[in-house]
């Protein structure tokens, strides 16, 4: 077996990874760049038979999680090209592909379950279910040619799901040749005292700001984050407040396939409120049962003002309108619960100059989706590969100091597995 890295080697994002063994190939994720504008269109890595399909050699593409880094150029593929991806993932995708950018209609050939091998040509794939930001994240284990390669997609050990990463290290696939490992946090500061370390520590820190704010909480971070969704429900609850929703946050809560334990838009302390932006679109698409489906749980904007001190929004800018007109943001205050990177990008000039304009305050409540070092130290020690490739990072060069066995590759370069 042979692999070679398309994007991945020294950047955040866009991983691609190509594979080969008798004369067959896969793909591992076919992801965007993170540095491409929203508009922006980007190319696909050079891979026979990727955007016409007309290469019987090419026998799939498995998608790790359904970041827009390792899915975002998924629509560009040929129709005829297989895709496997985890299926609450692909439910989460279909949905937001209806909202925006963010989603992706896809029709998978089969789909990624833990511990689950599946036959691909001469590959042999089985997904280990990890603990990430996003909602059913995968590794994947890829045997062939007498080879085993562990890509560890994104991963960490601190969300809600820890037991994942757990059970991983406590019971790693034996005898790995090449653990492809991601290093996301090995170029960026580790978090100050008092900040938060664990998904746990968000929801207590949004507890504290929640209660000390005397109106609306406006709290921005991505539905697609189900854990993070989880940890708003949590300290909406625990600060006395109901949790408000849009009709994008609902569709992504309800495609979990989580309804007993995932906050649902009929749970009681769950409100639904449709910006107008979202109205358009459905009226424009004539989706109304997806409104009517949230009859009894809907908020409407002359309600906003009289409830604010008992809420909590979620948030993004283009609804800056829809809360102005309703005159409702006396006393609120702002939780930014993403990366704080993005903030300082273009497109958050209008977000920061309506709060400032209102006079909110803004804090910075978050965690990150990716393993501390020290966990990225437990993983390898764990796996005990032969070799450690570094991806997903910046810091390529930081590895050798950190791990045993490390062999870099840049983009493009075919390497033995």
């Amino acid at each position: 077996m042979r692999a070679r890295i398309h994007r991945g080697a020294r950047e955040v994002g866009g991983s691609c990874v190509e594979l080969e063994a008798d004369g067959e190939r896969l793909v591992l994720d076919i992801g965007r760049p993170l540095w491409a504008e929203a508009d922006e269109e980007v190319p696909l890595p050079h891979i026979a038979g990727l955007a016409r399909g007309d290469d019987s050699s090419l026998v799939g593409v498995a998608i790790s999680h359904a970041h827009p880094d390792h899915c975002g150029l998924i629509h560009q593929i040929s129709a005829d090209v297989p895709v496997y991806i985890g299926e609450a993932a692909s439910r989460i995708l279909n949905e937001a592909a209806f909202f925006g950018r963010l989603g992706r209609e896809l029709k998978p050939s089969g789909f990624l379950v833990d511990r689950e091998s599946l036959q691909l040509g001469p590959f042999t794939v089985t997904p280990y279910l990890v603990d990430h930001s996003a909602f059913d994240a995968h590794a994947l284990l890829v045997e062939a040619g007498g080879r085993r390669l562990l890509y560890s997609g994104d991963l960490r050990a601190h969300g809600r799901k820890p037991e994942t990463f757990e059970r991983l290290v406590r019971e790693p696939p034996e005898d790995v040749d090449v653990l492809l490992m991601e290093g996301t946090r090995l170029s960026r500061a580790e978090p100050r005292p008092g900040e938060p370390t664990s998904e746990l520590d968000v929801e207590r820190a949004c507890v504290e700001a929640f209660r000390a704010t005397e109106g609306m909480v406006l709290a921005l971070y991505s539905p697609q984050n189900v854990d993070r969704y989880v940890s708003m429900y949590k300290a909406a609850l625990r600060s006395d407040r109901d949790l408000v929703v849009d009709l994008y946050t609902a569709a992504v809560a309800a495609a979990t396939g989580l309804h007993e334990t995932i906050p649902q838009a009929d749970w009681e302390r769950v409100k639904v409120f449709v910006p107008l932006s979202q109205r358009i679109k459905v009226k424009r698409a004539k989706a109304f049962e997806r409104v009517n489906a949230l009859r009894g749980s809907r908020l409407f904007p002359e309600q906003l003002a009289e409830r604010r001190k008992r809420l909590v929004m979620t948030f993004r800018g283009s609804m800056a309108g829809d809360l102005e007109r309703a005159d409702c943001l006396a006393g609120a205050s702002a939780v930014w619960s993403m990366w704080p990177g993005y903030l300082e990008d273009a497109s958050s000039d209008g977000l920061k100059a309506f709060l400032k304009r209102h006079g909110i305050p803004l804090s910075i409540i978050h965690v990150s989706g990716h393993a501390t070092v020290a966990d990225l130290k437990r993983l390898a020690a764990a796996i005990s590969a032969d070799r450690v490739v570094p991806i997903h990072t910046d810091a390529p060069e930081e590895f050798p100091s950190l791990f045993a066995n490390v062999e870099a590759h840049a983009n493009g370069e075919w390497w033995a597995v």
